[in-house]
């Protein structure tokens, strides 16, 4: 589990420090204040940290850091390293405290050399690595609709425009699902989310292509609604044994296509992963999703950290609170109170009509 995190210059957060992250972390904010720079600095740790530590005994610190300055590249996409480093600065620093272990990367903006090419100078991403976590992202779109698309932009031809957190997902998936050894909490979390979608998402042999599987009926990804798309995600990342225990899970806008009845479904299943041994960090501008959370926060007395980021002119601040405590101050609820407010308002000015 992240337990830290530490960015110094780094995009629009000029010192930014998370700290006592728990098992389920929630980030809110408005468009544009780095609530999804955060999920894929984390994501970026932490995939390093597992493609690493498979490669651990022949990994050496100039490997870790072209692997994590290189995971940075495909995460955030940016025209190049440089734009990563705050405006008026001419370094960055990220710092991560994981499963007990310190890992460190910071470099500076780029030296023009001969030729006119660039390079980065890295600092180190630190070790030890030895780590076993896995993560995995759930970007907002789903991605059984278009495996082609990311396999070849990101894949074949390394073109920008899907970054690693779908290419990353799309390996995943292509995994057959296992005969055994599903931890039974996560099974009853699958069988519990087919019932509830009437069917089940599976993939048709070894070509990429998946069906909604419902009675004796099977309809393509494009006949199947994308909210049953979603579903369909996770129940496979479990059968397939890609998430279980100790797996960090990130989504951003979890709420994307989902009805609210299908979003509290929702966040009772994050809460139920949280309680096998996953981590989950998400980002949402869903009330729906902040209250369902705050009923199962005190309802279970279970500490659920909560971030939620203002911006002031080109810096991010962060306020930090805990939804065991009630439902922080936040821009999603103080939107709900004013559309209220502003509908009394019409209604007490124009009676009856």
């Amino acid at each position: 589990m992240f337990t830290d995190l530490h960015l110094q210059d780094f995009a629009a957060f000029s010192d930014f420090r998370w700290s006592a992250h728990g098992r389920i972390n929630v980030v809110v904010g408005e468009n544009d204040t780095g609530k999804s720079h955060l999920l894929k600095v984390l994501y970026a740790i932490a995939k390093t940290v597992e493609t690493q530590t498979a490669t651990t005994a022949g990994t050496s610190r100039v490997d870790a850091q072209i692997a994590f300055t290189g995971k940075l590249r495909w995460t955030f996409q940016p025209a190049d390293l440089d734009a990563l480093i705050t405006n008026g600065t001419k370094r960055l620093r990220i710092e991560a405290e994981l499963a007990g272990k310190s890992y460190s990367c910071s470099f500076a903006r780029s030296g023009a050399l001969k030729g006119g090419t660039k390079r980065i100078l890295v600092d180190g991403f630190t070790r030890p690595f030895g780590t076993d976590t896995n993560a995995i992202f759930l970007p907002p779109k789903e991605v059984l609709t278009i495996f082609g698309a990311i396999e070849i932009s990101r894949g074949k031809y390394e073109i920008f425009g899907f970054d690693d957190t779908y290419y990353d997902l799309l390996k995943l998936l292509r995994v057959p699902p296992t005969q055994g050894d599903i931890l039974p909490e996560l099974l009853t979390i699958a069988d519990g989310l087919d019932a509830f979608v009437g069917g089940q998402i599976v993939k048709k042999g070894i070509a990429d292509e998946f069906l909604f599987q419902r009675g004796d009926q099977a309809y393509t990804m494009p006949q199947t609604a994308d909210g049953i798309k979603k579903i369909g995600i996770l129940t496979n990342l479990i059968r397939n044994r890609s998430l279980t225990k100790d797996t960090i899970l990130f989504l951003d806008e979890p709420e994307t296509n989902l009805h609210p009845k299908a979003i509290s479904l929702f966040m009772e299943v994050l809460f139920s992963l949280a309680q096998a041994g996953v981590q989950i960090y998400l980002a949402t501008h869903s009330y729906f999703v902040l209250k369902k959370l705050e009923i199962l926060a005190k309802r279970h007395r279970m500490s659920i950290p909560f971030c939620s980021l203002t911006r002031s002119g080109e810096e991010i601040e962060a306020q930090f609170s805990d939804m065991r405590d009630g439902m922080p101050e936040n821009p999603i609820i103080d939107e709900s109170v004013r559309l209220y407010e502003e509908g009394y308002n019409v209604d007490t000015q124009h009676p009856g009509k």
